[in-house]
């Protein structure tokens, strides 16, 4: 990913820029987040919001 590069937030569904610092790593596949509060909600149940995206 560079830089001004975003992709879909799996939580809800916005754009999230790559660059925001909202990500986790998840099965060897790092997610991009809009918000702290939907990275909260995807670290809480990772396996519920993982396969939205795939």
């Amino acid at each position: 990913m560079y830089k001004g590069d975003t992709m879909k937030d799996v939580v809800c569904g916005m754009e999230a820029d790559g660059n925001s610092g909202f990500s986790s790593e998840y099965n060897g596949k790092i997610y991009h987040f809009c918000s702290k509060s939907c990275k909260d909600k995807f670290d809480k149940n990772p396996a519920e919001y993982s396969n939205n995206n795939d």
